[in-house]
């Protein structure tokens, strides 16, 4: 894979005058011929936030923390601008004008993190395409490789086009990125919450293998969602012990369940989520469900708490089950 980087600070210098110029602020393109840029973007190998790793998202953060010289959570022109350390004052100032998508003249960590996101990936793709690795991509060089992906000779030629800002029958990066960037924003949230869309889609995942290790029988699933210092807090018995010896406790359950000696079923329902890319405070009503052997059914509804962080995965460190939840309390909570 060919690494795209800017050839030289001229490069960077038309970045600069291009978004300067006012040509990132053209009439939105939401879509070539009738295909909408996201699907393009996306058939050419496009995964923006959901393609984000663990890796890229602590390093992204850390280089935004680098420049955040105040710590409050925001570039300003200052700290990105006028005092940055990389590239010319006029592609820093480009960038800065191209990332401060709300134009409240502050660059957030979530613009911050997402323009990162999308340059990154974008810069990859282009590479993908440069067969003779000479970082411009030929008209006969994206061709090859949309061929198969666009599989229309029209649209092809047509998104070319729009790349090809200055008709020279190549690309290079700066002209490329500015229409890239404008396509995988178009019709889009502000980057805040698409970012926070991600982390909900995370947790989601995460409540979900809970709910399968449970319904399944499978003990290590269910631990493996636990932190090893984590932590239960019982509201009616008013104490809190380690999980690990509450999950002790359950693990017969878990055993007569896989036996199938025992149906088990638990539904999560949330009143609020709050948290970042590594921490989460999960509030609102679990129903556990059980059917024994002999036909008996027994329903717990239990308002609850968690505090989950992530590292190489989203890991339960404290669960706090409060009080007993009616099914009114139940039914008035969005599934």
């Amino acid at each position: 894979m060919t690494t795209f980087r800017y050839r030289s600070q001229f490069a960077l210098v038309v970045t600069a005058m291009l978004i300067l110029s006012g040509r990132s602020q053209d009439k939105p393109v939401t879509s070539i011929g009738a295909m909408p840029v996201a699907e393009i973007l996306q058939r050419l190998g496009a995964r923006q936030e959901d393609g984000l790793t663990d890796e890229q998202h602590h390093r992204y953060a850390q280089q935004f923390g680098g420049v955040d010289r105040n710590k409050d959570g925001r570039h300003s022109k200052e700290e990105y601008v006028e005092n940055g350390r990389y590239m010319t004052l006029q592609a820093r100032q480009g960038i800065f004008v191209a990332t401060d998508r709300d134009r409240d003249g502050f660059v957030s960590e979530a613009e911050y993190l997402l323009n990162r996101v999308i340059t990154d990936e974008a810069k990859a793709i282009l590479g993908n395409m440069d067969d003779n690795h000479d970082r411009l991509v030929q008209k006969s060089e994206f061709e090859k490789y949309a061929v198969s992906l666009l599989d229309d000779a029209k649209l092809i030629a047509e998104v070319f086009a729009a790349w090809d800002g200055n008709e020279d029958g190549q690309l290079v990066v700066p002209e490329y990125l500015r229409v890239w960037g404008n396509w995988a924003r178009e019709g889009q949230p502000p980057a805040a919450k698409r970012l926070a869309a991600l982390r909900i889609a995370q947790l989601d995942a995460y409540w979900a293998e809970v709910s399968r290790s449970v319904q399944a029988g499978d003990f290590e699933g269910y631990q493996a969602t636990c932190h090893e210092h984590g932590v239960l807090v019982s509201g009616s018995k008013k104490r809190s012990y380690p999980l690990s010896k509450a999950l002790a406790g359950w693990k017969q359950g878990f055993q007569d369940t896989k036996e199938g000696k025992l149906k088990a079923k638990v539904t999560f329902r949330f009143g609020q989520r709050l948290g970042d890319a590594t921490t989460a405070h999960e509030t609102g009503i679990f129903l556990y469900e059980t059917e024994a052997s002999d036909g008996t059914v027994t329903e717990s509804s239990i308002h609850f708490e968690a505090l989950l962080t992530k590292t190489d995965r989203w890991r339960i460190v404290m669960e706090y089950q409060k009080t007993a939840a009616t099914t009114a309390q139940w039914e008035a909570l969005m599934p």
